[in-house]
């Protein structure tokens, strides 16, 4: 089969399949040629073209997130890298691996004047787990046995020993576009023989024994994803009387014996750092947490031991009081502790569980009375999500507002956490619709959704994915947070009013559209939208501007205790 005369090109796309990358993410450009006649000629590879960078390297994000393997990335030289910044840092904060390919010219040629090229080796190497620079001469067999070895150690890097994104700049003279049979001198493929650390017995032993003694242990879930045995050794720890287990919605560990909704529950308890809620024993786990509320709160309350979890990340120190720092993946942690811990007597698991009952109730009535707006368009929008959906929450409103909310039967969350960047929402969400072919609802503010408009410009939109739009006209969140609302002089700085039509957008791609404005048609909306379609469908949501911030902060005032 013929490939690219490019030796670093044709043992890059053959290495890549050798090692079980099965996907390719592509943006056009000429520097670049070697690479996409290698990987499309590539047996086993599937080649996919989205034309802008900053779009293409999100939608792979969502690709690898949902896989759970490797996405190649590739593009052209110039610029072009430079546009997978924001992707990058996502991925690289989010564990999700990416191999980013990117084609280069010359060295030589660097600061010469020569076209699109720019300072590219190691441009992006801040954000990524691991760059490499492959040789442009391979003339003998020493470099060739060179370059296959550092393809080895990229493709490797992306997954142990935790996932993230890697570099591999590949510099290329002219001509590009000639072609040549498969030679059999190609490199050979290195195997990565999977490995996995535990806890050593003595210090297993004392941190069981820590659980199972002291009176109030607090667990709190960051975002992921975890299998049903650590779920359920979760759910035996949060049974016992000492024991408090708090989740969010990006933790994807909904259940009745959790504390589900953080801020919720957190705006009836004072800071005091006296309060008989404050831990002897904190333990987190897992990536972002989306709360503010329970940042702050930690930081304020100071845990006497602070045991964080974590396989890759050290020192990790959210809540600036970190005392035990544990280098296994929380999934052994719960494996090999949680069995082993006794019940102690205590109060504290009832004392968390009466402020999430009293907060739901609270909940509950206030939304019966509460005015159409973001608050109740959330809760009805959550209730029509189809079960057994995938949930993506763009930043910044909706993946707050989301941690309002009970978890709905089956569904998965995620949300662009790893920098909390507005940019790329909707192009992640596209790119894990396609290939994990759930039913998939993006809930977006305007902002987000017209910063990320080229997302639709892309052939390779799942019918699978619907995109709820919240137009109240900026960037509502500034009108809601303390500072940015306290000068209306300064406010559109903030809040950026568009004036633009996300509806007209949608449309001018040819992409099924509904419009609401109200309860009624919400909900006539919804049924539209989730009824079948052959591609994408998109519903903009119309709210006002000034009602939505008022009627939070009249929200979280209604949960507070009363004096």
């Amino acid at each position: 089969m013929p490939t690219s005369d490019h030796y670093t090109a044709a043992e890059l796309a053959r290495l890549c399949v050798a090692k079980g990358i099965r996907h390719a993410v592509i943006s056009p450009g000429s520097r670049s040629a070697p690479l996409v006649i290698a990987f499309n000629q590539q047996e086993g590879m599937q080649c996919l073209q989205v034309i802008d960078e900053r779009s293409a390297a999100f939608f792979a994000m969502g690709m690898a997130q949902q896989l759970h393997a490797p996405v190649a990335l590739i593009c052209t030289s110039g610029s072009a890298v430079l546009n997978y910044g924001p992707a990058i840092a996502e991925a690289y904060y989010q564990r999700i691996p990416l191999l980013v390919i990117t084609a280069d010219r010359p060295e030589e040629w660097v600061d010469q004047g020569e076209g699109q090229a720019i300072r590219q080796q190691g441009v992006l190497a801040l954000h990524m787990k691991k760059s490499v620079q492959l040789p442009r001469l391979v003339n003998d067999e020493l470099a060739r046995w060179h370059g296959g070895r550092l393809i080895n150690e990229a493709i490797d890097a992306t997954l142990l020993p935790v996932p993230g994104p890697v570099h591999v700049n590949v510099p290329f003279a002219e001509p590009l576009y000639n072609t040549t049979e498969e030679s059999g001198t190609s490199a050979r493929s290195i195997a990565q023989v999977m490995t996995e650390s535990f806890i050593l017995p003595e210090h297993a032993r004392w941190l069981i024994h820590q659980l199972s003694t002291k009176r109030k242990v607090l667990i709190l879930a960051g975002q992921g994803e975890w299998s049903k045995e650590m779920h359920a050794q979760l759910r035996n720890l949060a049974m016992m009387p000492q024991v408090a287990v708090l989740t969010e919605a990006t933790s994807n560990l909904a259940d009745p014996a959790f504390v589900q909704c953080i801020d919720r529950v957190l705006e009836a308890i004072p800071l005091d750092p006296d309060s008989e809620l404050v831990p002897e024993v904190l333990v987190t786990f897992g990536g972002a947490v989306v709360s503010k509320r329970v940042k702050t709160l930690l930081r304020n309350w100071k845990a006497a031991q602070h045991w964080h979890i974590d396989a890759g990340q050290r020192h990790y120190d959210t809540y600036q009081s970190l005392t035990h720092d544990i280098a296994v993946s929380p999934e052994i942690f719960f494996a090999q502790v949680a069995p082993q811990v006794k019940p102690a007597e205590s109060g504290y698991h009832a004392m968390w569980d009466h402020l999430d009952g009293m907060t739901t109730a609270l909940h509950h009535q206030f939304l019966q009375a509460a005015p159409f707006c973001d608050l109740t368009a959330f809760e009805r929008i959550l209730q029509r999500i189809p079960a057994g959906s995938d949930i993506h929450l763009a930043n910044s409103t909706p993946a707050r507002y989301a941690q309002l909310f009970e978890r709905g039967e089956g569904m998965r969350y995620f949300s662009n956490r790893g920098t909390s960047g507005i940019d790329g929402c909707t192009s992640t969400a596209a790119g894990a619709a396609y290939v994990s072919e759930r039913p998939t609802t993006l809930i977006t503010g305007d902002t987000a959704f017209l910063y990320d408009s080229n997302a639709f410009w892309n052939r390779h939109l799942s019918e699978h994915l619907r995109v709820i739009v919240i137009d109240n006209g900026g960037g509502n969140i500034f009108r809601y947070i303390e500072g940015p609302d306290k000068d209306p002089a300064l406010l559109h700085w903030f809040d950026a009013p568009h004036g633009r039509d996300p509806l007209a957008l949608v449309k001018s791609y040819g992409i099924t559209a509904y419009e609401a404005t109200d309860r009624a048609s919400l909900r006539d909306a919804l049924d539209a939208l989730y009824s079948p379609h052959d591609g994408p469908a998109v519903l903009v949501l119309r709210t006002s501007t000034e009602l939505s911030p008022k009627v939070l902060r009249d929200y979280f005032k209604a949960l507070r205790p009363q004096k």
